[in-house]
C-alpha cells in the first residue's frame, strides 16, 4: 500500500484514465518537435538516442504524408485529421 501511495503522490496514472486522444497526442508530439527544432535547428530527429519516441513519431508523420499525397487517406497516419 505504501508503494501505491508513493506512486500516486507523484501523479502516477494506473491505466485508462490517462489515455489521451489522438489529437491531443499529436499536439503534444508537435510541441516536442518544435522544442527539438529550437534546440537543434532542424527537424531530422533520429529514432535512436535521447528521444526515440519523437524520432519514431516524425518518421510516422513523413510516411503519413507520402500516403496522403498518394491519395490513400485510410493510412495517412494523422495527416488527414485536424
Amino acid at each position: 500500500e505504501e508503494r501505491i501511495k508513493n506512486l500516486e503522490s507523484i501523479g502516477f496514472k494506473w491505466g485508462k484514465e490517462h489515455v489521451v486522444s489522438k489529437a491531443q497526442s499529436w499536439v503534444e508530439m508537435f510541441e516536442e518537435l518544435k522544442l527539438f527544432k529550437t534546440i537543434h535547428g532542424h527537424t531530422n530527429v533520429p529514432r535512436t538516442g535521447a528521444n526515440p519516441r519523437l524520432g519514431t513519431w516524425v518518421s510516422s508523420q513523413r510516411t503519413g504524408y507520402r500516403y496522403f499525397k498518394a491519395g490513400n487517406k485510410q493510412t495517412c497516419r494523422g495527416m488527414c485529421e485536424e
